[in-house]
């Protein structure tokens, strides 16, 4: 993951650069797939004291760009505030994903014409493709069995802790297998 921060009209200190680092860092612990973080700093020329110290956050993660704005009389209120708003808005980003993700997983289990899935080619795949022994969403491992490319993948339910199986049930769509 790749945290830049910009500053216009503004000279960075290392204790300011620092502190951005360490609020961005926090709001990783949200979410798995983010790709890069930029925030940007700067100094507005407008007679209104209490809003000049401007900071803007844009967060690049799987599936969505999220970014906020915020204005105060301190960069490092602004700061996190930034980091603040970037965080609610990837908790609400990964509950959407997850109920999603639920609606589908469900509306699969509750279709009485669930089979084992096809063998694929005569391809071998070995144990590690297989299963993942890290608990996680079940979106992450979707995504990991369309990249793998395996007839199926065993993982742990980040929710219910249980062995969990997906896979491919043609045109994209995923298939779930739960205890």
């Amino acid at each position: 993951m790749n945290i830049t921060i910009k500053s216009h009209h503004v000279n960075i200190t290392g204790a300011l650069k620092e502190y951005a680092h360490k609020k961005v860092e926090k709001i990783l612990k949200f979410f798995d797939n983010i790709q890069d973080v930029i925030i940007e700093l700067d100094i507005r020329d407008n007679s209104d004291e209490d809003s000049r110290q401007f900071a803007a956050g844009i967060l690049h993660a799987s599936q969505t760009v999220l970014r906020a704005e915020e204005a105060s009389r301190d960069m490092y209120a602004s700061i996190d505030m930034v980091c603040e708003k970037l965080a609610q808005q990837l908790k609400k980003h990964k509950e959407k994903l997850r109920d999603h993700n639920r609606k589908a997983a469900v509306a699969v289990k509750g279709d009485k014409d669930i089979t084992a899935p096809k063998s694929t080619s005569s391809a071998e795949f070995d144990e590690d493709d297989l299963y993942i022994a890290k608990p996680m969403e079940i979106d992450e491992a979707a995504d990991i069995l369309t990249e793998r490319k395996t007839p199926f993948l065993m993982f742990r339910n980040i929710q219910s802790e249980e062995i969990n199986v997906v896979y491919p049930l043609g045109k994209g769509k995923i298939g779930l297998i739960e205890p």
